[in-house]
């Protein structure tokens, strides 16, 4: 007779729109998860994939807030969850997260909220005195909460006490992308690719800066737009001409298949969680060029396994880019280093092992 499957409940993002969450989700729910566990997920993805910069109240997302919520309260009473794991971000987000929260807590489930942000003690730290207080019971009531980055980590272990975090990293599901390509023979100008929303917050603006004074260089751009900015880059655009191509967002076949097209990948974003972007373009053997924000500089040790600038310094990109295409020895030496790195750290199966352990803690507690 088979063991009895526990039951574990997310609330979380679910394709469509494509993101990290998201992604992350669905390969979790394709994990060697599912032989212990009995997995069910309220997707808490907005039902408009609008995109932007800024946050801001909408009638829209408090109508998606009140529909998820619904979904969680019928789910908690029908599927009666053993676990309920919330993946969270910030603004008006936590706010429908911390309810769902205490909900799952009166419906006797034991709770994990999954901080998805890399920058949310600065968030937390910056918030009003009502939000923080909100933020802090949150955080308090729950029974575990995982945390994407080490300083994360450190914050929420002064804030509600050691015994209530867990650190968990993003993984890359190596057989998925398969073996990295042999770029070694390759001739003309050196591919240079970003994936991620096409924001000003994800660095696109000092990117194009960079690849101004990079001729010898083409660029690719992948991912969702926010129209209102990136219609300030036309001129910037039509004067790259087609050394930049920008494309909407791909399915994960194609990012795959532009991963290993590509010869350096490139993120110079001004904040971040933990970018699968990242581990993935490492999985394939990418040298990358990135910010030190969120969990980056945890996956990417500075000349080692890829190169990191400051943010928002388009000079100090350029220049990280002019080594790399100026250098393939360089290329090869650090996209080797990259892959090396996520082998050890990042792979698939150890990261979901960690995760099932969380869970056998929570419920053991």
């Amino acid at each position: 007779m088979e063991p009895t499957r526990r039951r574990l409940l997310f609330v979380s993002p679910l394709p469509p729109p494509t993101g990290g969450i998201s992604n992350w989700m669905v390969a979790v729910r394709e994990s060697a998860l599912t032989e212990r566990w009995e997995i069910r997920v309220v997707d808490s993805s907005p039902s408009a994939a609008d995109v932007t910069g800024t946050s801001r109240l909408r009638f829209g997302r408090v109508a998606d807030a009140l529909r998820i919520l619904w979904q969680l309260a019928v789910e908690l009473l029908r599927f009666r969850p053993a676990v309920v794991h919330v993946n969270t971000s910030y603004f008006w987000a936590f706010l429908r997260d911390g309810v769902a929260i205490r909900l799952a807590r009166l419906a006797g489930a034991r709770t994990l909220l999954h901080l998805r942000g890399g920058d949310f003690p600065e968030w937390a730290e910056g918030a009003s005195a009502a939000w923080r207080s909100f933020i802090l019971a949150t955080l308090r009531k729950t029974d575990v909460v995982i945390a994407l980055t080490a300083p994360t980590q450190r914050w929420l272990a002064r804030e509600v006490g050691p015994e209530r975090v867990r650190y968990l990293p993003n993984f890359v599901r190596l057989d998925a992308q398969g073996a990295p390509p042999d770029r070694s023979g390759r001739s003309g100008p050196v591919h240079v690719l970003f994936v991620g929303w096409l924001l000003e917050a994800k660095g696109v603006r000092e990117l194009l800066a960079a690849a101004r004074g990079l001729p010898d260089a083409r660029f690719t751009l992948v991912g969702p737009e926010e129209p209102s900015f990136t219609a300030t880059l036309a001129e910037d655009l039509r004067a790259l001409g087609d050394r930049v191509r920008v494309l909407p967002a791909q399915p994960r076949e194609e990012i795959f298949r532009l991963y290993r097209e590509a010869d350096v990948f490139v993120l110079p974003t001004w904040r971040e969680g933990f970018p699968n972007v990242v581990i993935e373009a490492m999985a394939a053997a990418l040298p990358v060029v990135a910010t030190p924000v969120g969990a980056i500089p945890e996956a990417i040790e500075d000349g080692r396994s890829g190169l990191l600038v400051p943010v928002r310094d388009a000079a100090a990109l350029e220049a990280a880019l002019r080594r790399l295409i100026d250098d393939p020895v360089l290329r090869h030496t650090l996209g080797t280093a990259a892959r090396a790195r996520v082998e050890q750290v990042f792979a698939f199966d150890a990261v979901v092992a960690q995760l099932d352990a969380i869970y056998g803690e929570a419920l053991a507690d």
